[in-house]
């Protein structure tokens, strides 16, 4: 009777394995469509146009493998998409710090001038 139950046990639990894969390929891709389409386009075009292209294709990959259920192509597709996202959010932050500091360099620029005169 344990080895009937066990055997039960065990292709349950190997069944359920695809499934839970499966589960994972779509949250991973879900969380992907989240992550870019919470960038903004306009910055992320202008500070990483080719990462940004780069993310949209992979996501449009990871899409199309998730679809053809192969969830092993779809997770590696997600995770170079949202690495992409990663790379142009940071760009994004780099640029507004950039802006910030050409900012304060012409400010410390115009206090010395003023102080020279």
């Amino acid at each position: 009777m344990t080895k009937i139950f066990l055997a039960a046990l065990t292709s349950a639990w190997l069944l359920a394995a695809p499934a839970a894969f499966a589960d994972d390929a779509r949250d991973n891709l879900i969380r992907v469509e989240a992550q870019i389409s919470a960038l903004n386009t306009a910055d992320a075009s202008s500070a990483a146009p080719a990462n940004f292209q780069e993310a949209q294709l992979r996501l449009s990959e990871a899409r199309t493998a998730e679809e053809k259920n192969k969830d092993e192509e779809s997770i590696w597709r997600s995770a170079e998409a949202s690495l992409q996202a990663d790379i142009v959010q940071e760009k994004i932050k780099l640029r507004g710090l950039e802006r910030t500091v050409t900012e304060i360099e012409t400010g410390i620029a115009t206090l010395r001038r003023e102080l020279n005169s």
